[in-house]
């Protein structure tokens, strides 16, 4: 990967790790994360707009991969919140951040833009990281860390995840070059993104014990990390052939956030997920001098 797109997605992972952990936090994580998307979609569909009418036009087949990116991505967040309803956050976003870089690369198969060999390795690397990082010790490793009924919601929010990649990755390869036509594509994707969310959510049947109201400051920051790290990842799609690569690179969110619990919570697990981190790096490596 070349060192503007590298350092793109590597400032995204940042952004991602944060508005994450700003989730965990939450005493309704599911509600927390359809307020993220209502309140960044409500500002993000004027802005859509505006630029769409007065500045870079998006061609109307990326409009449309867009509009399905976005209910791929309302997947995503209804599925994240109904999986933190029901697991613990340190199995849960391991394992959805995972799965979709192996599927992804599969996709850019289909797409004809194949990983390198070595590109294959780092994202198995990656995902063996991630895997690790869900247990309790180096010692007592166990496949009941993934079973459980959040499976089937963590299963969809990575299929969520793939759907919006690669969308995404078609789309970005339609529209003028340059980060603003990222910029308001980004803007479109979180007002689809909104759209499908509400659909989902009114067709759905209410979590036990769910909380009326909650406060809109940490979800507003919460919508303008995730927004800023997503557009910058739109960005970088720009610039790499392989979408793979792209979300291979994201999942140093997982170590960023690994770090950080480091920082917070000494000791809490320090050698399997130090192991973990050592691991997704080596992949992260082998994928950035020789993908």
């Amino acid at each position: 990967m070349q060192g503007l797109a590298l350092s793109l997605v590597l400032l995204s992972a940042v952004f991602h790790a944060a508005w994450n952990v700003l989730a965990k936090g939450l005493e309704e994580q599911e509600q927390g994360l359809g307020a993220l998307v209502y309140v960044t979609g409500l500002w993000a569909l004027p802005v859509a707009i505006a630029g769409q009418l007065c500045a870079v036009a998006l061609p109307p087949l990326a409009l449309v991969l867009c509009g399905l990116s976005g209910l791929c991505c309302a997947v995503y967040f209804f599925s994240l919140g109904r999986a933190y309803a029901r697991a613990d956050f340190t199995v849960v976003y391991p394992i959805a951040r995972s799965l979709p870089v192996l599927l992804v690369g599969l996709g850019d198969v289909l797409r004809g833009v194949r990983p390198s060999g070595a590109g294959w390795a780092g994202m198995l690397l990656v995902v063996v990281g991630c895997v690790l990082a869900t247990q309790r010790g180096l010692r007592c490793l166990s496949l009941r860390a993934y079973y459980g009924n959040a499976l089937v919601w963590v299963a969809l929010t990575a299929l969520g995840t793939v759907g919006y990649s690669l969308l995404d990755k078609m789309a970005a390869e339609l529209v003028p070059p340059g980060p603003a036509a990222a910029l308001l594509y980004c803007c479109f994707f979180y007002a689809f993104t909104a759209l499908g969310y509400a659909i989902l959510v009114r067709s759905a049947r209410p979590l036990r014990g769910a909380a009326e109201g909650h406060g809109l400051g940490r979800p507003a920051l919460m919508g303008v990390l995730s927004f800023s790290g997503y557009f910058l990842v739109l960005w970088a799609y720009q610039l790499v052939p392989q979408a793979s690569y792209v979300v291979a690179f994201r999942q140093s969110s997982l170590v960023i956030g690994v770090l950080l619990a480091f920082a917070l919570y000494r000791g809490e697990r320090l050698p399997i997920r130090l192991a973990a981190v050592l691991i997704i790096t080596a992949g992260l490596v082998l994928v950035s001098l020789y993908g």
